[in-house]
C-alpha cells in the first residue's frame, strides 16, 4: 500500500477530507482508499484545493471510524 496523506475531517456531507502529502503519483478517481490496518475507508470521489497543497474528499464505504490525521492509503 502506498501512503498519500493523512485524515482531517467529516464534512458536513458525510466525506471524509483528506490532506495529500504524497504527490510521487497521480491519484485515480474512483481509487479505493483504506486505513492504516488496511480496512477500506471508502471511495476517491475528488480532488480539491491547490495543485501544490491537494486534499481529497472520500465518499465512505464502511462505518469504520478514522481518527484525525490517521495515516490514509491506496493500493
Amino acid at each position: 500500500m502506498r501512503k498519500i496523506g493523512y485524515f482531517l475531517h467529516k464534512s458536513l456531507t458525510g466525506r471524509y477530507v483528506v490532506k495529500i502529502i504524497n504527490l510521487d503519483k497521480p491519484l485515480r478517481l474512483g481509487s479505493r482508499v483504506y486505513n492504516s490496518e488496511g480496512r477500506v475507508l471508502g471511495i476517491l470521489v475528488d480532488l480539491i484545493g491547490p495543485v501544490r497543497n491537494p486534499y481529497a474528499v472520500i465518499k465512505p464505504l464502511t462505518t469504520t471510524e478514522v481518527r484525525q490525521f490517521e495515516d490514509v492509503y491506496v493500493r
